[in-house]
């Protein structure tokens, strides 16, 4: 148990969703008396079912100011995890709707956290605050000196926004503030919606559902580096803990697979390794290659490593699709069969 955590009061805005579950249940593991706030629209209660008995819940949308503070008070730690964060084809989309959603609810709970004195906060930002032509792996390179990545320029720019407040606030409330920037993160607990799902869990569903072909964005050459969302919640407490000094911490790694590789992968883990992979250059694929120089991290957390590998994460992520939709997997098993 982490003595820095123990008998602190949490709250964890968004921690009902993919990475905020886990989060949660860290805290709870390390003595924190946790809240959870979160609207329910992408996040759900079954992934704090493990926790939901030792936890308080507050169902409510952060973008209103009323309820961020409600949510806020009492507490001496703030982790904002609450986002709408979605894949390519929803979010080139929906730019403007994205900032400001994901504007308000920083705008608001960031003001709540400086109005009460030593209360510490959590800035989970994102890669998609860097430009296309980031050098890969990418350092914590200023980021208004260009466009932030294209296809999420919506979610890149309220991220900016977010951390020129952080910094402001920091500068003139003298509030403790830690700034994260993931990269690409996966796991179980994600979504599977193909509008709005990230690339892991289109590509499993697809080829747990038969497609064949099974179609990748893109050339399938970009690269990126993923991370288990345990191992992203991981490096959040502990950043949290020891560098809150409103300077953001990318959050991955150097290590970088390709799409092409990464649908290997799985089709190899659902027991479909001569599938056709068709890539559709006509749909946009990203920045060709996102990777984290995690020099400053490792400099913070020397221990951090992840502590799940990509194949048995993808088999975390199947096994999450089975229990998901039991009967499509049934019925995808019952064709692979078939001579």
């Amino acid at each position: 148990m982490d003595d820095f955590w123990r008998g602190r009061r949490v709250l964890v805005a968004g921690g009902a969703g993919f990475i905020g579950s886990y989060l949660v249940e860290l805290l709870v593991t390390d003595g924190a008396l946790v809240t959870v706030a979160d609207n329910l629209d992408t996040g759900t209660l079954d992934n704090l079912s493990t926790v939901r008995e030792k936890i308080r819940f507050l169902h409510g949308d952060l973008r209103r100011s009323d309820f961020s503070e409600e949510a806020s008070g009492g507490q001496d730690v703030v982790m904002n995890l609450a986002a709408k964060a979605h894949g390519i084809a929803y979010s080139q989309a929906h730019h403007g709707e994205i900032f400001t959603d994901n504007s308000l609810i920083n705008l608001n709970l960031l003001k709540a956290v400086c109005k009460s004195s030593g209360c510490r906060y959590l800035l989970v930002s994102s890669s998609c605050v860097y430009p296309d032509d980031a050098v890969a792996p990418t350092p914590e390179i200023p980021t208004f000196t260009r466009e932030p990545e294209r296809v999420n320029s919506g979610y890149g720019w309220s991220k900016r926004l977010a951390e020129l407040q952080a910094q402001f606030y920091a500068a003139e409330y003298g509030a403790e503030i830690a700034i994260v920037r993931p990269f690409n993160g996966y796991g179980a607990r994600c979504r599977w919606d193909d509008g709005t799902s990230h690339v892991i869990p289109s590509l499993v569903k697809k080829v747990m559902r038969g497609d064949d072909p099974v179609v990748i964005w893109g050339s399938g050459e970009q690269r990126r580096n993923f991370l288990h969302a345990r191992d992203f919640a991981w490096g959040m407490k502990l950043v949290t803990e020891r560098y809150a000094k409103a300077d953001p911490v990318n959050l991955g790694l150097e290590e970088t697979v390709s799409i092409l590789e990464l649908a290997g992968i799985i089709l190899r883990v659902c027991g479909k390794p001569g599938t056709r992979i068709e890539c559709d250059r006509t749909k946009p694929e990203g920045r060709f290659i996102k990777s984290a120089d995690s020099t400053k991290l490792r400099s913070i957390v020397p221990e951090f490593a992840p502590r799940n590998n990509l194949e048995e994460g993808m088999r975390e992520v199947v096994d999450w699709y089975r229990r998901c939709f039991p009967d499509s997997a049934k019925v995808c098993q019952a064709a692979a069969r078939l001579p």
